[in-house]
């Protein structure tokens, strides 16, 4: 049985200008959830630097570093801290500071009021600065995921704490890219929402751009039901149509994407 009460997992991918403040606020942080932490921060292969600085703050502090040796992108760097953790709590967010840390305390008192390893909470953003192209994008994605066959917050993201037992089973997902919270909530029987304000970023650049997020939700979309729905509602309509050939192949796909489903439900039950 681990002694661990939290850990906190923050993947990081060339974010060397801002990592000794995110460290030192991420330690204040956890230490006012629970005397019993962990703070593991996941290098992906960053080339700035970043590795020699985590090196040097984890010598001075409690702090695990893990280097990655390629570049996996943000979601795996997230499920190879997962697998490591050893905390009956475990928070996830962002390296960029566009997360803040001192929510840490409140969403693991969340999970730490309902004793359910059925309970997640997330912290969503109530506001941020975005390019129209990326509000657009997150509205359709919005709009999409409302067909999820999951319970997903809306504006949930990776920003978000779980039972130990449910973090050491996501890196079974096997989507190279893709949100963190519809895992999370697929086997979430209860939900809780802290509100943050979300900031920009400190040098305005996006590790992954607009493209990498649209891959990302595609993945998210085909693993929480959102285009098995739809591929549903599709071959519906081609039948009322009496298109019978694009009906049956469309619901070819939507049962193949409910099989998948399924199958990653039972992973993430165990």
């Amino acid at each position: 049985m681990t002694d661990v009460e939290l850990s906190v997992v923050v993947p990081v991918y060339n974010e060397v200008a801002v990592l000794d403040e995110l460290i030192g606020r991420c330690v204040t942080a956890a230490a006012m959830a629970t005397e019993q932490w962990e703070l593991i921060v996941v290098d992906d292969c960053s080339s700035d630097g970043s590795a020699e600085r985590l090196s040097a703050l984890s010598a001075k502090a409690e702090v695990q570093h893990l280097r990655l040796l390629e570049n996996v992108g943000q979601f795996r760097a997230t499920c190879a801290g997962l697998r490591a953790s050893r905390g009956r709590v475990v928070v996830v967010l962002d390296g960029d500071l566009q997360d803040p840390p001192e929510r840490i305390p409140e969403l693991y008192q969340q999970l730490k009021r309902t004793e359910s390893d059925r309970a997640a909470a997330f912290a969503i953003k109530t506001r941020r600065s975005d390019s129209m192209l990326f509000r657009i994008g997150r509205w359709l994605y919005g709009l999409l995921s409302s067909f999820a066959a999951w319970r997903i917050p809306p504006g949930a993201g990776a920003y978000c704490a779980m039972p130990g037992s449910l973090a050491r089973r996501i890196p079974r997902v096997p989507s190279r890219q893709a949100n963190l919270a519809p895992f999370v909530a697929a086997v979430s029987e209860r939900i809780f929402v802290v509100p943050y304000e979300k900031q920009s970023r400190y040098d305005e650049q996006s590790r992954v751009g607009f493209p990498g997020l649209v891959v990302e939700a595609l993945s998210t979309l085909q693993y929480s039901g959102s285009l098995e729905r739809l591929a549903w509602a599709w071959s519906a309509g081609l039948a009322v149509s009496q298109l019978w050939g694009g009906a049956l192949i469309i619901a070819g796909l939507g049962l193949g994407l409910r099989r998948r489903r399924v199958a990653l439900e039972g992973l993430l039950r165990g």
